[in-house]
């Protein structure tokens, strides 16, 4: 039986700005701009202890076009680790770091192998195994054409992969780069498909596995979980095992937490230290966000004091190697009162809670109504535009504020 094993990496983003740092402890601070880093060690790492044959790099390995060369000196020195083991590199380059840069050139080990700006093939050998390893680099930072018209299989080979930078059809929320739909890859009849570009691991199709391994590192809140690599094993018995490999040495998690049945705020602090506590688990740094929803008292306190609340439970915390640091909260709670029978009332809380719902029901997004202010190039330079469950929630959380406020008015 022949076979070979191999790590589907992307986005590595080394040394990324990351976003939502400048209220973080500086110990913090540091710790985050590290782990991208940490990320490419665990790499290395998983390489060695799995013995694989090759490590494949599917686009995105630097965060911007203007590379440091801090980032990389990293890389080079992982990558000379990986050649001392006879592991072999093969790289492409994406939208964040295409080729038309500028950065300092190095010298890379031999055991490196980049793609140039059009599709082109590596062999890989191993004893009596030929592998064939399809690929092309960014040439420039949009790449808008459908690519996979261009690789086609070349020669005799035991195993094709191809690698892939780019948005498949369906994927929302993401720039449509080197746009491809999985029955275009599914046509090439390849073996597997190591696929960049998509920060959240997905499987898109099984026999063959065409695979978004996601980033190795979570960079900000809309990042969540675990992230890492996946170890791939082909066979000639046309079986591949696929096994995901955590690299992420810092992680974003959202935790519910519900107000119902408590009225002290001590008794709240200690549901969401139960919460915090049950995730340290995980031997990591965690950047948590609390959502608090049900209904109670202590509503009207998470409305005005919920920012309090949060920093006696993160007080210590950036002292500590798996650390639970809550970065955002969100409040979705609901006070002693019955939202239908306001709408019945006649005053302005009913007229509040009738706007609210219009908004929510509308087919026009938040996003149309604030499209002349996100069309600013000095707005889109520093303001992302939300999501739909970023705009529900900015909703939500204004309806709750304004209910409150206007209820303790008329209750006094």
């Amino acid at each position: 039986m022949k076979n070979i094993r191999f790590i589907h990496a992307a986005d590595l983003h080394l040394d990324s700005p990351f976003q939502g740092l400048k209220d973080l402890p500086e110990v913090l601070v540091d710790r985050v701009k590290e782990s991208t880093f940490e990320a490419l060690q665990r790499i290395v790492f998983h390489a060695i202890e799995y013995q694989v044959d090759f490590v494949i790099f599917a686009g995105d390995l630097f965060d911007g076009e203007n590379r440091s060369y801090k980032a990389q000196s990293r890389l080079k020195k992982a990558f000379e680790e990986l050649d001392y083991y006879g592991i072999a590199c093969y790289i492409i380059h994406g939208n964040h770091d295409h080729l038309k840069g500028n950065w300092i050139s190095l010298t890379w080990p031999k055991n490196v192998f980049f793609f140039k700006d059009q599709v082109e093939c590596f062999d890989y050998k191993k004893e009596e195994i030929t592998v064939h390893i399809y690929g092309f680099s960014y040439p420039e930072k949009s790449v808008t054409e459908n690519m996979t018209s261009y690789y086609q299989k070349v020669g005799n080979a035991n195993f094709h992969i191809g690698v892939l930078h780019g948005t498949a059809e369906g994927q929302q929320g993401h720039d449509s780069y080197a746009p491809f739909s999985v029955k275009h890859l599914l046509e090439k009849n390849f073996d597997y498909w190591a696929l960049g570009h998509i920060h959240k691991k997905q499987i898109l199709h099984q026999k063959p596995y065409i695979v978004y391994s996601g980033n190795t590192q979570g960079r900000h809140k809309k990042e969540l979980g675990e992230k890492g690599v996946y170890l791939v094993e082909l066979s000639d018995t046309n079986t591949t095992a696929l096994t995901f490999l955590p690299t992420s040495q810092i992680y974003w998690e959202e935790f519910v937490v519900s107000i119902d049945g408590i009225e002290e705020v001590d008794i709240l602090k200690n549901r969401c230290e139960a919460v915090l506590e049950e995730a340290k688990k995980i031997q990591k740094g965690l950047f948590a966000i609390l959502r608090f929803t049900g209904v109670g008292q202590l509503h009207d306190y998470l409305i005005e004091e919920v920012d309090d609340l949060i920093e006696i439970l993160n007080i210590g915390q950036e002292e500590k190697s798996s650390f639970t640091y809550v970065i955002d909260k969100k409040v979705e709670t609901i006070g002693q009162w019955d939202r239908e029978q306001l709408k019945r009332e006649q005053h302005l809380v009913k007229d509040i809670v009738t706007v609210v719902d219009r908004l929510f029901d509308r087919e026009e997004s938040m996003i149309e109504i604030l499209d002349e202010l996100y069309s600013n190039p000095k707005v889109k330079r520093y303001v992302e535009p939300l999501t739909v469950e970023e705009q529900k929630q900015l909703l939500q959380e204004a309806e709750n504020y304004l209910l409150a406020l206007l209820l303790k008015e008329k209750d006094e």
